[in-house]
């Protein structure tokens, strides 16, 4: 398995579909109103929680198990899909029993169509999610790559016909939007399959193997998704006005931004860790997670300097106010970049469960800093919760891997001139060809 091939063409991947998610915020921005821009925004929250919810930490399993046990690969995939369709089945049948109550405590007393179409998107998110763990499993991360750019165009291809063509509001720009998800995950699934192979054979010892691997991995990853977005949802239950929900979501749109090459990253470190020894992961880890922190650190300058006169110009003088809690979460998204990079060492070594641990530590820091700070300071308010709770999370995660590894703090977080070796002579490089030409 190539890890810089793989990381490098992922990174690529994720700088293109940065620029489509752009001009897709940019467009609800544009062609919603306020109001209904922050109903998008708390809709498309749901549609996170429910796919994080019914994963059970499959993508983390399948590529476990699939690394661990080549030949019984396809029964790998099986079980994996059938332990997420049986999530799925029970979190629809909830939402289906309980609609009344999350409409009227999460989206704002909206109509009940709101609930089953976040139903839908968190399916084509959850199934694309795994198909995506799959290939990554397998090695083809050119696979996955075109999906997530397909996906990403059709997103954006989907909300413009629908709000610019057929003007059809909230509504109608949600429905469009799933539909073109789940055309694309039915045609990335058969790829995927085809090449994986699946077995849908009911193995108890595989369906028992794989949830045990993967419920450790997912009560991580749901905490962490939980950490990133319960500020939305809380403000939706806080009654908090949707236009001021809507200035927050451009600002977070703006600050995930950052985020692309970090995850690129994460997604092509799970697997190659996996490769290693034991004592190179974690000497590993922490040249991957230095070099990500400087390069974040310098985009988030740059960022800072434009964002003044760059978000009212790409979305609307009304979104002024989403500078201020912009620049709030600047370092809470350096702060983010390591615990994405360093979890996956934890993963690696079978400690899923420290994760965990920290990541419910950190929700708790963050659900009573935002209960007691939106009240009062409303976004901005909220946007510093994020940075006090990512900030207990990266102490924590720091600490622990310092002690399990013996790598240093300077050593995870801060280039040394040596780092910066290649870049400067590919600098000199691309320089003397430029004096030369």
């Amino acid at each position: 398995m190539n890890f810089a091939r793989n990381a490098s063409s992922t990174a690529l991947t994720q700088v293109v579909r940065t620029f489509l998610g752009l001009g897709l915020a940019v467009l609800l921005a544009r062609w919603l109103s306020e109001p209904d821009r922050g109903t998008y925004a708390v809709v498309a929250t749901l549609a996170l929680f429910g796919d994080q919810l019914s994963q059970l930490g499959m993508r983390f399993a399948v590529i476990y198990r699939m690394s661990q046990r080549p030949e019984s690969r396809a029964r790998a995939v099986g079980a994996a899909l059938v332990l997420t369709l049986a999530a799925f089945a029970l979190l629809a049948l909830l939402a289906a029993l309980f609609v009344d109550p999350l409409r009227e405590s999460f989206l704002l007393g909206a109509d009940r169509s709101f609930v089953y179409l976040a139903l839908v998107l968190a399916a084509a998110d959850l199934f694309s999610g795994l198909w995506d763990a799959i290939a990554r499993g397998i090695d083809r991360f050119d696979l996955r790559n075109a999906d997530q750019i397909a996906i990403a165009i059709v997103t954006l291809a989907a909300t413009w016909v629908s709000l610019v063509v057929f003007q059809s509001g909230l509504v109608g720009v949600l429905a469009a939007t799933a539909g073109a998800r789940i055309a694309a995950l039915a045609v990335f699934g058969a790829l995927t399959l085809r090449r994986s192979g699946i077995d849908l054979a009911l193995d108890p010892h595989e369906l028992g193997e794989s949830l045990r691997f993967g419920v450790k991995g997912h009560v991580q990853t749901l905490l962490a998704r939980l950490h990133e977005r319960v500020d939305v949802m809380l403000m939706a239950a806080l009654r908090v006005d949707p236009a001021q929900i809507a200035v927050y979501a451009v600002a977070v749109s703006v600050i995930d931004r950052l985020r692309v090459v970090p995850d690129s990253i994460s997604s092509a470190l799970l697997p190659k860790l996996a490769t290693v020894t034991p004592a190179e992961m974690g000497p590993y880890t922490a040249r991957v997670t230095r070099h990500l922190v400087f390069w974040v650190g310098l985009s988030g300058i740059a960022l800072a300097a434009a964002a003044p006169f760059g978000v009212p110009l790409l979305f609307g003088r009304q979104y002024a106010a989403s500078v201020l809690p912009l620049f709030v979460l600047l370092p809470a998204t350096a702060m983010l970049t390591v615990r994405t990079i360093v979890s996956n060492y934890f993963v690696a070594v079978g400690k899923p469960g420290f994760n965990a641990k920290v990541q419910a530590l950190a929700v708790a820091v963050n659900v009573a800093a935002n209960l007691w700070a939106i009240p009062r300071h409303g976004i901005v308010g909220a946007a510093f919760a994020s940075l006090v709770s990512y900030g207990v999370e990266v102490t924590a995660t720091v600490v622990a891997f310092q002690r399990s590894t013996h790598c240093g703090v300077g050593e995870t977080l801060i280039v040394a001139r040596k780092d910066l070796e290649p870049y400067i002579g590919r600098m000199r490089r691309l320089r003397a060809r430029l004096g030369g030409a």
